[in-house]
Formats: C-alpha cells, sequence, structure tokens
C-alpha cells in the first residue's frame, strides 16, 4: 500500500467485452534505464549518512549486474538530477559519466559482451527535490509524540529520488545490504537481518541491515528516528523456526503502553496467513515495523513502514510479504497482484481472528465504496501508466480487486480448493513477478473451470449490473424472473446467484446461475415461501434494484401484447394508467435487443427486421419486471 490518507475512509467506511480473450501486451515502464540497455542487477550495497533532521543524505551505492541481450560501451542507472554525483567507479576504476533528466549513464572501459559481470560504485549526495517534501525520501515530524522521522517510500517510480537503481519490477537483485549511518543516539531501521552496529568516530554509528532474498527496487527502505526497539517472535503452527517480529516504535513508554496489545497481534496474523497462503516467505530474516508519520502504510520487504497499528492496517501491509514482496506484479498495469490481494487479505483477517458477520459487514462496505461510481476497470490502461492515483485508485485498485477475488472464492465452490490456488500461486511465481492472466490461467488449470470469461468481465471489463427480481411462488413451484443491466462498458456478466429463501419461518440456500440480460426460472419447492433475499453472503458486486413478489403467476397482466404471433409490430396496451417505464426486448437466449424509455399506455414496437422465433418483452416500472412471452412469424 502506499501513502493513501483515503486507506482510512475505507476502514472506517470499511474495455468492451469482445468474443477474443484479452492480452493486453504489458509494456515496460521504466524512468529510462530499459530504453538503453538491458542489465540484471544482482547485488546493492547502500552505504549512506542519514539523519532525522532532514532528507539530506550523503555516500554511495555499490551495485553488481550481468549486462545482457547485447554488448554495452556504458550503463545507465535511474536517478534524479536533483542528486549530485561526486564520482563512479567501474570495476574499482574511475569512469566518466553523464548526469541529466534523471539518467546517470556511465561509460564502460570498453566494449562489454553478454553475460560480463560489472561493479559499478556510485558517490553522491543531496536532498533530492526539495528539503521538506520529496517523492520517494520525506521528512516529517509527529506533533502528538514528539518525534521527527526521515523515512523512505519510493512505490512506485520514486527510487531514483534517493538512490540510483535501476527501476524495472522484472529485474529483482538476489540481495542487498543497506548500511545506514546516524548519530548514536537514533535508530535506523531497514530491510532483511541487522547483522551488525558499529561505533563510528563523533558519537555515529552504522546500522548494517543485510537481506539475501530477492528484492525489488521499490522495496528498499529506511527510516530514521528516536526510536526504540520492541521485538518477539511468532510461532508457527507447523511447528518451524520461530520468527522474529523486529518493531522500531517511538521511543516513549506511553506510546509503547498504548501499542503493545496491536503490535503483538502481528503475532497471530503472520500465524494465520502462514497457514493459509503458505510459510511466511522471509522466516530466516524477520517482519517488523518502523514506524513514520505517513498517511498509511508501505510494504517494504520485511519491515513495513507505517503510522499506526491499527489492525486492518497491520494485516493489509502484513501480507504483502506474500503478495506484492514474494511475488511483485509483473507491469504496474497489474498492481492487483500486490493491492487486491492485500485488501482481500483484511477480509480474511476479519473472517478468521474477529467474526463472519464483521468479516461480511467489511465486504458489504467494499462493495458499496466500488458502486459510488459506474467505470472503472482493475486493469491499469496502458494511457494511465504515468498516472500514480489511477494505478493506486483506491475504489479500484483496492476495493473492486478485492471484491472480485471474493468473487473468484465464490466460482471456486470450494475454500479448501481456494487456499490451495494461492499458496500455488505463490510457490509457483516465488522470488518473481506475475500478472493477472498468470492467475487467471493457473485458476482455470487447478479448477478445471474456464475463467476467461470472468477476467474479461471484472479483471479488463468494467462496471457491475444492476438487478431486478421478481418471485411469485404458486402450486409447490417459486418462479423468479431476473432482469440484469450494466452500470458501464461490459454488457452483461456472467453470475453465480445466491438466493435466501424464507419458506416455513426456515431459511434455505439456492443458487443460479445467470449469464444473459434476462432470465427466467422456476424450482419445485414445497411450503409457504415468505421471502427472498438475494447474495445475503455478500458474494457479488452487484446492485439489486428491486426484489418484488408478483401478485399472481400471470405476470404480464400489467399488460397485453397485441397481436401474438406478430410480423411486423407488437403493441403494448397497459391494462391500468402507467409510470415512467423502460421496456425492454430479448431473444430467446435472454440477450436485450431494445430498450426505450416512455410512459405512455399504448406502446408499438417495430419487430419487421428479427428473425423468426420465440421474444421477450420486459417492462420495469418501479423497479418491478414484467416480462411476456410473443412469437415472430
Amino acid at each position: 500500500m502506499r501513502n493513501f490518507a483515503i486507506y482510512f475512509i475505507l476502514v472506517l467506511a470499511c474495455l468492451t467485452l469482445s468474443g477474443s480473450i484479452h492480452d493486453p501486451g504489458y509494456p515496460k515502464v521504466s524512468s529510462g534505464s530499459d530504453n538503453v540497455e538491458k542489465y540484471d542487477v544482482t547485488f546493492y550495497l547502500l552505504d549512506l549518512n542519514i539523519s532525522d533532521t532532514s532528507t539530506f543524505l550523503q555516500g554511495h551505492v555499490y551495485t553488481r549486474l550481468i549486462i545482457q541481450d547485447q554488448s554495452a560501451l556504458h550503463v545507465t542507472f535511474d536517478m534524479s538530477d536533483l542528486l549530485y554525483v561526486d564520482s563512479v567507479r567501474i570495476n574499482s576504476m574511475l569512469a566518466e559519466f553523464t548526469h541529466k533528466g534523471n539518467n546517470l549513464t556511465i561509460s564502460l572501459p570498453s566494449l562489454i559482451m553478454p553475460g560480463v559481470h560489472l561493479e559499478a560504485d556510485v558517490f553522491y549526495h543531496g536532498l533530492g527535490k526539495s528539503a521538506g517534501e520529496v517523492s520517494g525520501i520525506y521528512n516529517k515530524y509527529n506533533s502528538s509524540w514528539n518525534k521527527r522521522i526521515t523515512y523512505t517510500l519510493s512505490e512506485s517510480y520514486s527510487a531514483l529520488n534517493w538512490f540510483p537503481c535501476h527501476q524495472s519490477l522484472t529485474d529483482k537483485a538476489d540481495s542487498a545490504y543497506i548500511f545506514l549511518s546516524t548519530d548514536k543516539n537514533l535508530k535506523a531501521g531497514s530491510n532483511g537481518v541487522l547483522k551488525n552496529i558499529v561505533t563510528l568516530p563523533g558519537d555515529r554509528v552504522r546500522y548494517e541491515w543485510k537481506c539475501r532474498y530477492p528484492i525489488d527496487y521499490y522495496l528498499i527502505s529506511f527510516a530514521v528516528g528516536d526510536y526504540m526497539d520492541y521485538s518477539f517472535y511468532a510461532k508457527p503452527e507447523d511447528g518451524s523456526d520461530s520468527i522474529l517480529i523486529q518493531n522500531y516504535i517511538y521511543n516513549d513508554s506511553a506510546y509503547f503502553e498504548q501499542n503493545k496489545a496491536n503490535i503483538d497481534k502481528t503475532a497471530e496474523l503472520i500465524n494465520l496467513y502462514s497457514k493459509l497462503f503458505g510459510a511466511y516467505p522471509f522466516k530466516s530474516e524477520k517482519y517488523g515495523h518502523c514506524v513514520a508519520p505517513l498517511g498509511g502504510g508501505m510494504e517494504h520487504q520485511t519491515m513495513t513502514t507505517l503510522v499506526n497499528f491499527a489492525f486492518l492496517l497491520v494485516s493489509h501491509e502484513l501480507s504483502h510479504q506474500w503478495f506484492g514482496d514474494y511475488v511483485t506484479c509483473k507491469t504496474w498495469q497489474d498492481i492487483w497482484i500486490n493491492e487486491g490481494f492485500a485488501s482481500y487479505a483484511e477480509y480474511i483477517a476479519n473472517q478468521y481472528l474477529v467474526s463472519q458477520s464483521v468479516a461480511d459487514g467489511w465486504m458489504s462496505r467494499t462493495q458499496d465504496f466500488v458502486k459510488t461510481l459506474s467505470g472503472g476497470s482493475v486493469f491499469v490502461p496502458e494511457s494511465s501508466l504515468n498516472n500514480e492515483n489511477r494505478i493506486f485508485d483506491s475504489r479500484l485498485t483496492y476495493s473492486k480487486g478485492a471484491a472480485i477475488i471474493h468473487m473468484i472464492r465464490q466460482e471456486t465452490g470450494n475454500d479448501d480448493l481456494f487456499f490451495q490456488v494461492l499458496r500455488e500461486f505463490l510457490r509457483r511465481f516465488k522470488n518473481g513477478n506475475a500478472s493477472g492472466l498468470d492467475f487467471r490461467d493457473l485458476l482455470s488449470e487447478m479448477t478445471g473451470k474456464d475463467f476467461d470469461r470472468f477476467f474479461e468481465q471484472w479483471y479488463f471489463g468494467e462496471g457491475f449490473p444492476n438487478l431486478t427480481i421478481n418471485w411469485a411462488h404458486n402450486h409447490d413451484s417459486l418462479y423468479i424472473s431476473s432482469l440484469q443491466t450494466s452500470s458501464a462498458s461490459t454488457p452483461v456478466f456472467d453470475l453465480m446467484l445466491e438466493y435466501q429463501i424464507t419458506v416455513n419461518g426456515r431459511d434455505t440456500l439456492i443458487t443460479h446461475r445467470q449469464d444473459s440480460s434476462f432470465d427466467e426460472w422456476h424450482v419445485y419447492l414445497p411450503g409457504k415461501v415468505t421471502a427472498i433475499t438475494l447474495d445475503p453472503r455478500h458474494w457479488l458486486l452487484m446492485n439489486i434494484s428491486g426484489i418484488g413478489q408478483s401478485g399472481n403467476i400471470n405476470k404480464n397482466s400489467r399488460y397485453v401484447i397485441m397481436p401474438n404471433p406478430a410480423r411486423d409490430k407488437i403493441t403494448l396496451s397497459f391494462n391500468e394508467p402507467v409510470d415512467n417505464y423502460e421496456v425492454h426486448l430479448a431473444d430467446a437466449s435472454g440477450k436485450i435487443l431494445f430498450t426505450e424509455k416512455s410512459k405512455s399506455n399504448r406502446k408499438t414496437i417495430d419487430i419487421e427486421k428479427l428473425p423468426k422465433g420465440m421474444y421477450f418483452v420486459i417492462v420495469n416500472e418501479k423497479n418491478l419486471i414484467y416480462p411476456a412471452r410473443f412469437i415472430k412469424n
């Protein structure tokens, strides 16, 4: 999760379809280095002097890399031109360089062939874009606890504002060391394991953090301030080694007492996610938190930066260690791999550690938030890849992303299988990258169901269905009519509808799949039906316009179709005065062919060009539907 104030609003409140399969093409997006030559970073060493008073930093970044694809005369790192480069060394030798337009281009001593290893060492200093508010590195004050913290937050394109790097999602460094020198009264937290604290001259110390797992550029981080270290261990139920939970929190006994209980819940969450998703991915290092005055949290690998220890914030950021850090989105178009799953992990945390009713409330609020606007896809369009507000859209990437995972869980039809899919997905793409299509294909493989249409509708498509339901019960048969319209460009959704039917005072569940705009069906159901609830367990992202009970089975008594059969025209003649209504014409499969608004007691529709066959007329008046059939000769 990025730095979003709207996250707390959610906590408190909570492509047009075609017949072909969507293939987005996945363009590369980078600040520049991918466009110069290809190389693979294998190791970063950041050795920096930092403080809690400003964003100024000084030091060097040593990078090991391998030239790929083609021979090279230079390498280019992503690096803000507002950072000042003092010198550069290639394989320990001084090298010439140019630094312009966020590209640091370093000349190589000779033509380097593919497969050759290089060592680059960049010495630099600077404040970045400004002294106070820098994209990538921040210095902020928490007035409640009188603490000033310097911290980094690089997602998605901002690592270059504080260190030279390769901003390519698919180029994970095999390992990284982060050495942070600061005043001895401060603590500096980062990724991996704290291997050493070295005493330096001038009342300074160096914190030496070492991360030996693959790590993406935007997940490398630090936070420095007047911290205390509160550490303890999670003990996984599978009997594996305990996991260190290391927390750098404000150095204040009152803060500790206020937050200890919530911090301690991290162990419970790690145990839950380890059981459902698979073993904690970085268990030989740690999981931890650095507190900072940001607007939410950021899932830096093994050491999340967050504003507080709210239960859902901790659960969200922790789950990113699996979804986002262990397996990272292949491009920012597929940020759903990170944020959709982490958002759904909030539902899971509520479901397993709080209660099902609290989880249901979370899902209901999430679905309602998605429906505040009509359109938008979870998949980020290529045209929006330079718009971080769109990439991290709280309604689409987070809430709709979580809502469709909930529907996938329903579609699998089996919770054990659903979590098996998640575990296999993480195993198959571990320490690497995956796309939405990768997850779709694995779903189809493991469930035996074709998820192509689902992803066309919900991942690449826009909008959600609006449903109007009529029902009647007569002679031990329950009759249901359902009219589906769409809020946006996806014309029709294939839905697994779950009905809760109250029969003789007892509730029973019945499911029915609707894959057309209009559907009529009936089921044998003896007894007295007194009520129907659609989707009582909040599986579906949809809007229910109305659920009405018909007075009798002859539902077309509201109007008469004349003539029937018909050849070129039909006329709807209403028996009583009408209000504004919508009339729909559908073929025998339920596909809507014609829609028009009217308030006339006699409505004529031209059917001359229709093929011969059976058709439906559906009148929707005040969210009650009145269907009737006719034959075209």
